[in-house]
């Protein structure tokens, strides 16, 4: 960690992190930050894959830490730290869920939220891990359908812990990435849609079923018994223009979503963003016709999701590999 966590957790422009591999490879191959760490590791004799898990458990605990002041001045509503699991685990329910337990009981801190892909294997964990009072972000949906199954995994979970007379989650979060969805729906569609189009119309359409869950009367039990909403999260969008950056961050406002964004973003909203209010409410009927104009081209959303998520979970194994990698040569 460079320490910048800290300065803006200060300045108060975040309320929560999220700690992805990929940013903790780069530190190990600047060859700085986990020196010391590194080289104590070697000395004892540890492996590059328990080093790996050690360094990323160490830097949950600080962030978690770090941001223990906001979780509780908020009563938990913020203050989140999301931490990954093996991503060559997407597949493997046990084995997920096993992973899951093992962090919360390493980093033992309420403000975890474990990051679990909303593979039809993740969702048995996230219902496992909410169940057992665990905090998860479903990540790695990209279809109105997966984001439907990461809500019913969440509801589920919540009844076996009202069930069980446990007490219930302090949040939980599903992470939506529009902006991978609308790049790749933007290469099958040629120049025909504008960049963006796409990426609103699954907001607004997520959004919408967020909402109605949110009036079922299954919820409105879970919620008299203490649950609380599932948030919508939105990823950052990693654009390398700064007005583009500030602009896809802009178009998705709305109430009770979070947003991550990188350092980068953070700067281009705070010098180019215009926010102007509410974004998603009351525009299900664009977002609908909008996409089924996709789908009537010969573009299948939920078919396309799948390829998507499963890309994104390739190249986080192979991540995580180059991160083991370096660590051995580290050693």
């Amino acid at each position: 960690m460079d320490g910048s966590l800290k300065r803006r957790v200060a300045e108060g422009q975040v309320s929560g992190a999220v700690l992805p591999l990929r940013e903790l490879g780069r530190e190990v191959r600047a060859g700085t930050v986990y020196r010391e760490q590194i080289e104590g590791l070697g000395a004892r004799g540890v492996g590059a894959e328990v080093a790996l898990r050690t360094l990323h458990r160490h830097d949950v605990r600080w962030a978690c830490d770090l941001l223990a002041a906001r979780f509780a001045s908020t009563q938990g509503e913020d203050g989140w730290v999301c931490a990954e699991l093996d991503p060559r685990l997407a597949d493997d329910a046990a084995g997920s869920l096993a992973e899951a337990r093992a962090l919360a009981g390493a980093v033992n801190l309420p403000n975890l939220l474990v990051t679990v892909p909303g593979t039809a294997a993740g969702m048995e964990v996230v219902s496992g891990c909410v169940a057992e009072g665990i905090g998860v972000n479903v990540s790695h949906l990209y279809s109105p359908r997966r984001y439907e199954s990461a809500v019913d995994a969440y509801f589920e979970g919540l009844e076996r812990a009202l069930a069980a007379g446990r007490s219930m989650v302090r949040c939980s979060v599903a992470s939506f990435g529009t902006a991978r969805m609308d790049a790749a729906l933007s290469e099958r569609q040629g120049a025909a849609v504008p960049p963006g189009r796409s990426a609103l119309a699954l907001a607004r359409a997520v959004y919408h079923l967020y909402e109605e869950r949110l009036g079922t009367s299954g919820w409105r039990r879970l919620r008299s018994a203490g649950a609380r909403p599932q948030r919508l999260l939105w990823p950052d969008a990693a654009e390398a223009d700064r007005t583009v950056a500030a602009r896809r961050v802009e178009d998705l406002v709305a109430w009770n979503t979070v947003q991550t964004m990188s350092a980068r973003t953070l700067d281009a909203v705070a010098q180019h963003g215009r926010l102007r209010g509410d974004t998603l409410s009351g525009e299900a009927a664009g977002a609908r016709e909008h996409l089924s104009e996709v789908r009537i081209g010969g573009v299948g959303i939920e078919e396309l999701a799948v390829e998507v998520a499963a890309t994104e979970l390739r190249e986080r194994a192979e991540d995580r590999a180059a991160v083991v990698g370096s660590l051995w040569e580290r050693r």
